[in-house]
């Protein structure tokens, strides 16, 4: 049996959002985002876009409170300026991507490897618990590295490490 369709919160269908036909606000008490559309106002629980590497800041997917999918935001360009920064905000956080520039120490302990490294963002320190779930090669050069927080960290090209930086990195790449 087929899987049927759950509608969202705003309309039976999901569908694109005009930038000049949506208002998004963030709630300061709270600080959860809702959008106001065709004259209803629903909670948005995450946005993401739909093409990040290729079309930035266009086609972003905005999904309610149980998941389903709100609307396609087409893009940016049109937004009012107070409905823009709240977009920009949540891709930000939703996209929080710190560029690991050194690497001082890599130590283990019971099976956790403690990272001490210089990023574009300012130190860090974060563990891994399992190294190939956590470290991920995309291409030749280029390494994302997941914490045990679930946050992440990029190498874009790991031979651009200083040498020392790189003979840590060596064993788990």
């Amino acid at each position: 049996m087929a899987a049927q369709h759950q509608p969202s919160a705003v309309d039976s269908e999901a569908f694109l959002l005009r930038p000049e036909d949506v208002a998004f606000r963030k709630d300061t008490a709270t600080q959860s985002v809702r959008i106001r559309h065709k004259g209803r106002d629903v909670p948005v629980s995450s946005m993401a876009m739909a093409f990040p590497l290729s079309r930035r800041g266009r086609m972003i997917v905005v999904r309610d409170h149980e998941g389903r999918e709100i609307g396609i935001l087409t893009g940016l360009s049109g937004i009012d300026p107070a409905s823009r920064r709240v977009v920009l905000d949540e891709l930000e956080r939703a996209y929080f991507l710190p560029r690991i520039t050194n690497i001082q120490d890599i130590t283990e302990e019971h099976g956790i490897l403690e990272w001490q490294v210089e990023t574009d963002r300012g130190a860090r320190t974060f563990q891994l618990r399992h190294i190939r779930q956590s470290l991920r090669r995309f291409g030749k050069w280029r390494v994302v590295i997941l914490d045990v927080d679930g946050n992440r960290y990029e190498i874009p090209d790991w031979t651009a490490l200083p040498r020392r930086a790189q003979s840590l990195l060596d064993p788990y790449v």
